[in-house]
C-alpha cells in the first residue's frame, strides 16, 4: 500500500512540475508576441496556482515588468527577494530596472523619456534597440539628438541605416552635428560622399565642416593616389582641406610636395590646413627649398589667423621670423589678434618660454595673459607666476563669462570672452560653457599646487549651482592626473552641506571616485527633488555595486523621473 502511495505521490509531483513548465512556458510566448497584458493575466491566474514556485513567481515579474505594473512588480520583487534571501539574483534587479524604464519610455514627459533613453543604452543590450530607434525617428530634437549620441557605441545595422538617412534629412543643426560624429565614430563608410558634400558646401557651417572632416579621416586607412589628387585639385576649398587632414593623418610625407601650391591657395583655411599639416609632419624642406622659404607670404598675410600659423609653423622648425612674428601680433591692438598669438605661443612648446615669460608681465589683457600662463606652465617654467595668473584672473572673472575658442583647425586653443548661444538640448548653455573652462583653471592650479587652489574650489563649489556645474563636471580635471583631483577630495569633510555634497558629485562624475558614495547616499533624505536627481546619477556614474541596495529602495519612491534616474543607475551598477 505504501508503495502505491510513492508511486500516487510522485506522479502528483511529475504532474505539477508538467503544468508549472507549461504554465510559464505560455507566459513566455505571450510576452514573445509583445502582448504583455495577456501575459500579465496568464501570470497572476499561475501565482495563485503555484504560490511557493520561483520559476512562476519570476515568470510573474517578467510579466509586470514587461506590463509596466510597476508597483505589484515591486511587490512580487520584495516577496521573491525575501523567500531567496542571500540568493537573489541579478536577473531579479534587471527585470525590475528594465520594467521602470521600459514604462518610462512610453512617458509622454520628455526627461522621464531623457533618462529611460540613458538607462536602456548604458546596458549595452540589444533590448535598448527598440527604444534607440524610436528616438532616432521621434520629433523632440533633444531626445533624437542623445539617441544618436548613444547610437556612436553600437554598431546595429539598423541603427546605422537610421544615422546615414538623418544625415540627409536632419534640419536641426545640433542634432545633425551629433550625426556627423556618430557616424565617424562608428566608421560608416558608404556615408563618405554625403560627408564630402557637407564639406564642399559653402553654406555649411564651420562646426558641421570641421566634424565631417575629421568624420571622414579616421574613416580612412589609405589613400589612392588618384583619389588625393582629385581632393587636391577640388573646386571646393573644404576638400582641399580635407586632403591636406589626410595627408597628416595618414603620414603621406611623398604626397607633400602636392601641398606647395596650397600655401598660395585663395581660400586662407586651406592656407592654414596646408601650414597645420607640415606642422604636424614637421617637414623642414621641399625640394631644395625650406619651408620658411615657402610660407614667407604667409608669414606676411594680413589674416591674422593666416599670419600667425605661419609664425607658429616656422617656431616649431626652429626659425627666428616666427618668434618675431608671433611677437608682432603680440603688439598689435587687435584683441582678437593678440590672444590667438598668445595661444600659438602657448602651443610653440620651449621655442616659445621667452617669448610668453617676457609678454605675460606686460600683457594687460587677461585672455592674453592666461593663455601665456597655460603654455609656460605646461612647459614647467615660471610656474609660480603662471599660476598666481591664472588665480588672479579666475578670481577677478566675475560674472563675465568665457570660452575655449577653437582656431585654426583646432590648432590654437585660446581663452576668449563668451560668444556662446543658447541652445535647445542644454539648459542655461552659456553658463555650462563658462563653468566648464573655469573648472579647466581649477585643475591647472590644482595640478601645479597653487597655495589657494583649495580656496579657489571651495569658493567656486559654494557660489555655482549644481545644475551647472553638473553639466560641465563630465569634463572637469581630464587633462589632468589623479592627483588634480586631491583639493576636491578633502572637501568631502566639509562642515558646509552644499561644499561637501558638490565635491562629492565632481569626484563622481569625473573620477568615479567610490569615496564619494556615503557622503552622496547619506545626502539623498536631505536635499530636493532635482538635487536627488543628481546624486543618482553621480551614484550610476560611479557604478559601485554597493549602491544596488539603496537605488532598489528609490525605487519605491511617488515620482516617476526619481524611479527611471534610479533603473538608469541601478543597471549601470549592474553592468559595470
Amino acid at each position: 500500500m505504501a508503495k502505491y502511495a510513492w508511486v500516487v505521490c510522485l506522479w502528483g509531483l511529475s504532474l505539477y512540475a508538467v503544468q508549472e513548465e507549461d504554465v510559464v512556458k505560455r507566459i513566455h510566448n505571450h510576452l514573445l508576441i509583445q502582448d504583455p497584458f495577456s501575459a500579465v493575466q496568464e501570470a497572476r491566474q499561475a501565482a495563485l496556482d503555484h504560490p511557493q514556485s520561483t520559476k512562476v513567481s519570476m515568470a510573474y515579474l517578467e510579466a509586470l515588468c514587461a506590463g509596466g505594473e510597476e508597483v505589484e512588480a515591486f511587490e512580487t520583487f520584495l516577496a521573491l527577494s525575501k523567500s531567496l534571501g542571500q540568493q537573489t539574483t541579478r536577473p531579479m534587479f534587471e527585470l525590475l530596472a528594465w520594467g521602470v524604464l521600459n514604462k518610462g519610455d512610453a512617458s509622454p514627459l520628455v526627461m522621464v523619456r531623457f533618462y529611460s533613453l540613458l538607462g536602456a543604452a548604458f546596458t549595452q543590450d540589444a533590448r535598448a534597440l527598440p527604444i534607440l530607434l524610436k528616438e532616432l525617428k521621434g520629433s523632440n530634437a533633444l531626445l533624437r539628438s542623445m539617441a544618436v549620441k548613444l547610437s556612436a557605441s553600437y554598431g546595429d545595422a539598423p541603427l546605422q541605416e537610421e544615422l546615414k538617412r538623418l544625415l540627409t534629412e536632419e534640419k536641426v543643426w545640433f542634432v545633425r552635428l551629433e550625426v556627423i560624429k556618430a557616424i565617424g565614430a562608428l566608421r560608416i563608410r558608404n556615408a563618405q560622399n554625403q560627408l564630402k558634400e557637407i564639406i564642399a558646401h559653402p553654406k555649411t557651417l564651420a562646426e558641421e565642416k570641421v566634424a565631417a572632416i575629421f568624420s571622414l579621416v579616421h574613416m580612412y586607412d589609405a589613400l589612392e593616389p588618384t583619389e588625393l589628387d582629385a581632393l587636391l585639385h577640388s573646386e571646393r576649398a573644404g576638400l582641399r582641406e580635407l586632403a591636406c587632414q589626410l595627408i597628416a593623418h595618414l603620414d603621406l610625407r611623398d604626397e607633400v610636395p602636392k601641398l606647395v601650391p596650397l600655401l598660395s591657395d585663395a581660400n586662407p583655411d586651406v592656407r592654414v590646413a596646408a601650414m597645420r599639416c607640415l606642422g604636424f609632419l614637421q617637414i623642414r624642406v621641399i625640394q631644395d627649398r625650406t619651408v620658411v622659404d615657402l610660407i614667407q607670404k604667409n608669414l606676411e598675410d594680413p589674416i591674422a589667423e593666416v599670419s600667425i600659423t605661419a609664425g607658429w609653423l616656422a617656431t616649431v622648425l626652429g626659425a627666428e621670423i616666427g618668434i618675431q612674428e608671433l611677437e608682432r601680433w603680440l603688439e598689435q591692438d587687435t584683441l582678437d589678434a593678440k590672444r590667438l598669438a598668445a595661444a600659438a605661443v602657448a602651443v610653440t612648446g620651449s621655442f616659445g618660454v621667452d617669448l610668453a615669460a617676457k609678454e605675460i608681465r606686460s600683457q594687460i589683457d587677461p585672455y592674453t595673459k592666461v593663455n601665456l600662463a597655460i603654455g609656460l606652465i605646461g612647459q614647467k617654467k615660471e610656474r609660480e607666476l603662471a599660476s598666481q595668473v591664472l588665480f588672479q584672473e579666475l578670481i577677478a572673472s566675475g560674472n563675465n563669462l568665457w570660452m575655449w575658442e577653437e582656431r585654426a583647425g583646432g590648432l590654437f586653443r585660446s581663452l576668449a570672452p563668451s560668444k556662446v548661444r543658447h541652445i535647445e538640448q542644454i539648459p542655461r548653455y552659456p553658463d555650462v560653457v563658462d563653468q566648464l573652462v573655469k573648472l579647466d583653471i581649477l585643475s591647472i592650479l590644482s595640478i601645479v599646487r597653487h597655495p589657494k587652489a583649495l580656496e579657489a574650489v571651495k569658493e567656486f563649489l559654494k557660489n555655482q549651482s549644481w545644475g551647472v556645474t553638473g553639466a560641465a563636471a563630465a569634463t572637469l580635471l581630464e587633462e589632468g592626473d589623479e592627483s588634480a583631483l586631491d583639493e576636491v577630495r578633502l572637501l568631502l569633510s566639509d562642515p558646509d552641506d552644499k561644499i561637501r555634497i558638490q565635491a562629492a558629485l565632481i569626484l563622481a562624475l569625473v573620477g568615479s571616485d567610490i569615496s564619494s558614495v556615503s557622503v552622496l547616499m547619506d545626502a539623498y533624505g536631505k536635499v530636493d527633488r532635482e538635487m536627488k536627481i543628481y546624486i543618482l546619477e553621480a551614484l550610476g556614474h560611479i557604478g559601485d555595486p554597493s549602491s544596488i541596495p539603496f537605488l532598489v529602495e528609490v525605487l519605491k519612491e511617488p515620482f516617476q523621473t526619481l524611479r527611471v534616474v534610479a533603473a538608469s543607475a541601478l543597471i549601470q551598477c549592474l553592468y559595470h
